[in-house]
């Protein structure tokens, strides 16, 4: 691969665009988890992502199986309980718990490998 390069302060840089930055603004809550992790914690693989064009394709791939996943489990929890249907406070933290636990799920299994 050849790249052009920039110089800024004596140094050069390669003129690096991204291709698909509108889809990677477009990532929810998984997608930018993931794209956080890889450049943060593997900044190898972030960039060799970045360089072939596979980022975006990537984390939307990682966002659609953590989404499934983290409904799945959600779904799973709710109908292990009986919840009460005039008690809202009781089914909300029902709720809440059942994202909760799905979201450290999703984290641990997808994101954070």
């Amino acid at each position: 691969m050849t790249f052009d390069y920039i110089e800024r302060n004596g140094l050069l840089y390669p003129n690096i665009v991204i291709e698909d930055a509108d889809r990677i603004e477009a990532l929810g809550k998984y997608g930018k988890l993931r794209l956080e992790y890889l450049h943060s914690q593997k900044p190898q693989m972030y960039r060799e992502l970045l360089i072939t064009g596979e980022l975006a394709e990537h984390c939307e791939c990682i966002e659609t199986l953590a989404f499934q996943l983290s409904e799945q489990i959600h779904h799973f929890y709710i109908s292990q309980y009986s919840l009460p249907e005039d008690d809202f406070w009781t089914r909300a933290s029902a709720y809440s718990t059942a994202q909760m636990i799905a979201d450290e799920v999703v984290c641990h299994k997808l994101i954070y490998v």
